[in-house]
């Protein structure tokens, strides 16, 4: 390629706008002073020009239904590049994304709402850029850089056929494989296939490439669970009830859960949105016939996903609904949002709260289950001798401030094949507005993909398997981060550091007291970390706010530190250990870690939870990093002791990995309580429990930080 092409390709690079190198990674990672030309091809992290070229400017998109090997239809988008409305000819890599989700929308006006934007009424063809502008999505960047993007509904969703017995099963892998292999066959695909997408697309990725399809070469799966139950439950027994409202949430869209979703849950789509038709269904019939299927009863339970990782949760559920005279799903979720309402069914039923009590939600350790049936509580993680066998390479993407930023780390440790980690300063689902942590997502997110694809999927030696294989952002203020690199996780140039609990004016520091004490705190049920959390975020209730950190702090029981001497830098996995002693055997702890600047104000960067009866550690059947893992099978915490009021017991675990920069004169605060509102189901004692953390001597609680030893 002359010099002459590589300015021109270049000035075509940074002038559009989603191509990752007009926006901060342009600025960030590809440095240029003003008038300088580009001399030579470029590929680094964050920065790349001179080998794939943005040569197309159209797209095309045709729909259809495509049969799994037991003949059930998934409804399957074709977007192709293409030139004066036609798709082009050559055969082309294919970039797959596959999930439950609707793969289209079908708007009032007839216009289609798709992966590359809004199509206009009747049309099947438009210029990338002009449908782009209502997209929020890095499928228009592979098109104009010559890929083909295929997009599927699994079964029993949207347009599709089937029943779903569950979320995340072994059929949606056995589907995943299918329709890769179909993909390869056709004559537009070079027989080459790569994976994409974020959340619910990341898993269905894992799913497929368990299967080990012939021609899925690579994958790049973001923000994805690895350990169901820790997602669901919190690890301990504990239900997050974000996910319990994305579930019916999702059931609702799809025809399968009766009833008008409330403000918790979040409103459905309008009404006069429909998911989209494929193009031979021209009246609509299959659509039908396909949501009349999945209604049947012959296998959709729209909450197996959620009561599959701890069956005592659907008695728990038939206990509710009993009590509070048979209401539905969608009315019952709306009962456990509300702190008030919940403690006005309880009073009106004397002995409910103990009855509800007992259920520990315990971690249900069943094997992973055959191909026709789910895949199994809480195992995705038991896909990894599948995945490492398959020899897929996988780029896993990860945010700070995700439900699943412990799971995307997982997902790396774990894989043995050829990998990559990128852990950047955002959220599940980047969509704050005028954040530049969020906004520095997508452009980055370009970058990187079209670098990895381009290597696998094209063969250009673009040296993206000579970067280090882990990037993470240290975030030095609340909107300012760097970049760091590693070999791998979690870095090697970091060495534990104990910040001990201080009953002495509740502080903090490295110096473990002397003398022993104790911080009393007694439990408010109705504190909470607001509506707007990192776990609301992650399915749509975004975008995360932590707004009112000090007056959650006033609730709570809060421990700091001075401020600091020196910058420390934390890089990877708090570990919490805490000695308590409690008016109430079985209770739950929230932990939250936050820097506080030289005005006094807050930032909310980790936390961490653990249900008292599920204490006992044990060996995780993965690798987790030499972490604390929760036992909570139901040996475990059935021959755990309650809580004493007079002994203390050890509570320890993990709270999500982060990476800071606490800077000189800015101080740590570390704060505790027993409830979140919002996030968790607890069920009230009441008065409420008397809770101690004793500090020093031989019961010296406190916290470990993975602190960096270069700054």
């Amino acid at each position: 390629m002359s010099y002459l092409l590589y300015a021109i390709v270049w000035l075509m690079l940074i002038s559009s706008s989603s191509s990752g190198y007009a926006e901060p990674v342009g600025a960030e990672f590809c440095p240029m002073p003003a008038g300088e030309q580009v001399k030579a091809p470029v590929s680094r992290f964050g920065c790349y020009s001179g080998y794939s070229e943005p040569v197309y400017a159209e797209f095309h998109r045709a729909s259809r239904y495509v049969a799994t090997r037991d003949g059930t239809r998934l409804a399957v988008d074709v977007y192709r590049p293409a030139k004066n409305g036609e798709p082009v000819a050559e055969p082309l890599p294919v970039i797959f994304s596959y999930a439950r989700y609707w793969r289209a929308t079908e708007n009032p006006d007839g216009s289609i709402s798709t992966a590359l934007g809004v199509l206009p009424k009747g049309a099947s063809s438009a210029p990338i850029d002009a449908a782009n502008a209502s997209a929020r999505s890095n499928v228009p960047n592979l098109l104009r850089h010559g890929y083909v993007y295929v997009r599927a509904t699994s079964r029993g969703a949207g347009a599709s056929y089937g029943t779903r017995v569950s979320d995340m099963t072994g059929l949606e892998a056995r589907d995943g494989h299918d329709i890769v292999e179909w993909i390869a066959r056709q004559p537009w695909c070079d027989g080459k296939v790569g994976m994409r997408g974020l959340s619910y697309p990341g898993m269905a990725q894992h799913l497929t490439a368990s299967a080990a399809p012939p021609h899925l070469i690579a994958i790049f799966p973001g923000v994805a669970p690895f350990d169901e139950y820790d997602s669901s439950w919190a690890g301990t027994g504990i239900l997050r009830k974000y996910g319990l409202s994305w579930l019916a949430r999702e059931a609702q869209r799809d025809d399968v859960l009766e009833g008008t979703a409330g403000s918790s849950v979040n409103p459905l789509r309008p009404k006069t949105k429909m998911v989209a038709r494929v193009d031979a269904d021209v009246d609509g019939s299959m659509r039908e016939a396909a949501r009349r299927e999945r209604q049947s009863g012959t296998g959709t339970d729209p909450l197996r996903y959620f009561t599959v990782q701890s069956p005592e949760s659907a008695q728990m559920l038939d206990v509710l609904r009993e009590a509070a005279g048979g209401i539905g799903i969608t009315e019952m979720i709306e009962l456990l949002y509300s702190t008030q309402a919940l403690g006005d069914l309880l009073g009106r039923h004397p002995g409910l709260a103990d009855r509800l009590r007992r259920f520990h939600f315990y971690r249900d350790a069943s094997p992973m289950l055959a191909a026709a049936q789910p895949v199994g509580p809480n195992t995705l993680s038991n896909l990894m001798p599948a995945i490492n066998r398959s020899r897929i390479a996988t780029y896993n993407w990860g945010g700070w401030f995700d439900f699943a930023a412990q799971d995307t780390t997982l997902w790396h440790v774990n894989n043995r094949n050829q990998k990559k980690l990128t852990m950047g300063p955002w959220t599940h689902d980047p969509n704050e507005e005028n954040n530049p942590r969020e906004d520095s997502h997508r452009p980055l997110l370009n970058v990187e993909e079209l670098r990895w694809f381009d290597y696998w999927l094209k063969g250009f030696e673009n040296g993206v398997m000579d970067d280090a294989p882990v990037h993470y952002a240290i975030m030095d203020e609340p909107l300012e981060w760097t970049w760091q690199s590693a070999p791998d996780w979690p870095p090697e140039d970091t060495l534990p550091v104990s910040f001990y609990f201080d009953a002495a004016a509740n502080g903090l520091s490295t110096a473990k007291p002397e003398s022993g004490g104790k911080s009393r705190y007694q439990v408010d049920y109705d504190v909470t970390m607001g509506e707007s959390t990192r776990y609301h975020d992650s399915i749509g209730m975004g975008p995360m706010r932590y707004e009112r950190l000090n007056e959650h702090a006033e609730q709570s029981l809060v421990f700091e530190t001075a401020p600091f001497d020196r910058d420390y830098v934390v890089v990877g996995h708090p570990i919490v250990e805490l000695f308590l002693t409690s008016s109430e055997g079985d209770i739950e702890i929230n932990v939250y870690m936050q820097e506080i600047d030289e005005r006094g104000e807050p930032f909310y960067l980790t936390d961490g939870i653990i249900r008292s009866s599920h204490r006992k550690l044990g060996q995780p059947p993965y690798d987790k990093m030499g972490l604390p893992w929760l036992d909570g099978s139901r040996t475990a915490v059935d021959s755990t002791p309650p809580l004493s009021e007079n002994e203390p017991s050890v509570l320890k675990f993990t709270m999500y990995p982060t990476a800071a920069r606490f800077q000189q004169g800015h101080r740590l605060r570390i704060v505790i309580t027993g409830a979140d509102a919002h996030s968790n189901l607890t069920i009230p004692y009441d008065p409420p429990p008397v809770i101690s953390v004793w500090t020093g001597s031989d019961t010296a609680s406190r916290i470990i930080l993975p602190i960096r030893t270069l700054l």
